[in-house]
């Protein structure tokens, strides 16, 4: 007995369950029931309803295949699902799995979401829809399209795939994979991404998240390309609204028309106030034609603008600088982008071929191809060592440094000239004395880096010292400082320096910068005239 009770309270719910699959319908107009191969098809006319479940369909037309529980509708369908509506021309709906295959202008509306397609097929009891010939989605803040998608509508998730693209108020997102959520309008791309704003700004990357309703972006191992930048890292931020934009992790700012690189650790630009900063390690490269130019510091602040005259790129402190024909340091710099020029800060320290200089501020002007001179402003000191290892050294107020084909070719010193050369035979090996000098004005001719003859102005005044009455006080000038231990290598431009105690901190930079501005104006006019003056005219030539 226990058995066949059991018995048929399966058939009951077998029963019950085949009941509530079972598709109820009704039609305003006619129906016919025709048999084929042995089927009951039943044509249903004009105003045709079907219920199955929670599930309420609505269309003009519609066939009913009772025995496969099978219904296709025509014209002006209309599913309703809970909080779900669907209309289209077309539904093939198979009531055993409760699958709706809807086709033709396709419209799935939940909430504030609408889906449109042509091919919708949509699953009523998990309610995923999934389209496969294109399709676009578009709630309250975007717009998103592709030729796949999936909908979730119980997880709030969209998935598409294939030629994916999301438009949102701040920006147009390209890629192949993503994923949506549809209540925090938060989207994830997979694999190669192309994000484009209003304003002009291009986001590159291998995949990222992207908070469209704040137009916040997170992205791993790609760049950002504004009108004058390119920012790469492992990782980037971007905050569309504030136009700000961040990278982690082998950072690189490349600025498209100055040939300029900068690498560091971490950085950012600011593009409302028109800076961007590149930090820990931090490395600028000056591409030229036939080498490069390097300066290494801690920090490095790219400044914009719409004025040639304050576009620069400051950095500070530890600086260290590297050219196959020049090497320094210094507490800190700015580039003038608009002058190639490089002003050096707070007692730097320049090397080329055995030529050590130093001045309270220096000044580098570049041109295309290499360093055309160099300007030492304040206390100038310059040290040579020939080829006995003797240091001839040159003081001065300021000293002017002109260079031909990456060599020295002479150098102007002006103001309070003093001068110590060592006078060697003519095998250059035995030491005939110390000349010693003061002067107003000196120029200085190279040949092959080392010092070839030089030319006193206004009344010099000077004392020869034989060998035997030369003391250790006479070989050098006050402030003699020979630092060679220190010139960097390639090498040290990509390491932190071991000597942190060359140089006093730096301090009111911008002041510095803008103290300077004039003097250059001041140069550039000396320089003009200086090429006039028939004595140093053929140096130019």
């Amino acid at each position: 007995m226990r058995n066949y009770l059991i018995l048929f309270m399966l058939l009951l719910l077998s029963l019950a369950s085949m009941a509530q699959k079972r598709i109820k319908y009704t039609a305003k107009g006619k129906q016919e029931v025709v048999r084929k191969e042995g089927q009951s098809i039943r044509y249903l006319i004009d105003s045709v309803v079907f219920i199955q479940k929670e599930t309420t369909v609505y269309c003009d037309s519609a066939i009913y295949i009772k025995a496969e529980n099978q219904m296709r509708a025509y014209d002006h369908v209309k599913i309703i699902n809970d909080s779900t509506v669907v209309t289209s021309d077309r539904l093939l709906y198979q009531g055993e799995d409760r699958i709706a295959q809807l086709r033709e202008d396709v419209i799935y509306k939940r909430g504030y979401q609408e889906l449109y397609t042509d091919h919708l097929d949509y699953s009523l009891d998990t309610e995923v829809a999934y389209y496969y010939n294109g399709g676009q989605l578009i709630d309250t803040t975007n717009i998103l399209s592709s030729t796949l998608g999936y909908f979730y509508a119980k997880e709030n998730v969209a998935r598409f795939y294939q030629s994916v693209v999301l438009q949102s108020p701040e920006f147009i997102l390209k890629t192949d994979t993503l994923r949506y959520n549809t209540l925090t309008k938060i989207a994830y791309s997979f694999g190669p991404t192309e994000i484009i704003n209003k304003e002009g700004t291009t986001i590159y990357a291998d995949g990222g998240e992207f908070r469209t309703e704040i137009s916040q972006t997170k992205i791993s191992s790609g760049n950002i390309e504004t009108s004058e930048y390119i920012l790469d890292g492992d990782k980037l931020f971007f905050d569309d609204i504030n136009q700000y934009y961040l990278g982690e992790g082998n950072v690189k700012l490349t600025s498209k028309e100055n040939n300029l690189i900068l690498l560091g650790d971490e950085g950012y630009h600011d593009k409302v106030n028109g800076y961007s900063k590149i930090y820990g390690n931090a490395i600028m490269k000056k591409i030229m034609k036939l080498d490069t130019f390097y300066i290494a510091a801690d920090t490095m602040m790219a400044i914009e603008s719409e004025y040639d005259s304050v576009r620069r790129i400051l950095a500070y402190p530890d600086i260290r600088i590297f050219k196959m024909n020049v090497q320094g340091i210094a507490d800190s710099s700015a580039y003038f982008l608009a002058d190639s020029i490089i002003m050096l800060y707070r007692n730097p320290v320049l090397w080329t071929g055995k030529n050590q200089v130093l001045s309270d501020t220096i000044a580098v002007f570049l041109n295309d191809s290499s360093i055309e001179k160099m300007d030492l402003k304040r206390n100038a000191f310059l040290i040579t060592q020939d080829s006995v290892s003797n240091f001839n050294q040159i003081k001065g107020r300021l000293m002017n440094i002109y260079f031909f084909k990456k060599r020295l070719n002479y150098i102007d010193i002006n103001g309070n000239c003093e001068s110590l050369f060592h006078s060697m035979d003519e095998t250059d090996t035995v030491l005939l004395g110390i000349n010693k000098m003061l002067t107003s004005n000196m120029t200085i001719r190279f040949l092959n880096n080392q010092i070839n003859n030089f030319t006193l102005y206004k009344s010099p005044e000077g004392r020869f010292l034989p060998p035997h009455m030369i003391t250790e006080a006479d070989k050098t000038l006050d402030d003699f400082n020979w630092m060679i231990d220190r010139r960097p290598s390639l090498q040290d431009i990509f390491v932190k320096p071991i000597f942190d105690d060359i140089l006093v901190p730096s301090n009111n930079l911008e002041e510095k910068i803008k103290s300077e501005e004039q003097d250059r104006k001041g140069n550039n006019k000396k320089l003009q005239e200086r090429k006039k003056d028939k004595k140093i005219q053929g140096e130019f030539n």
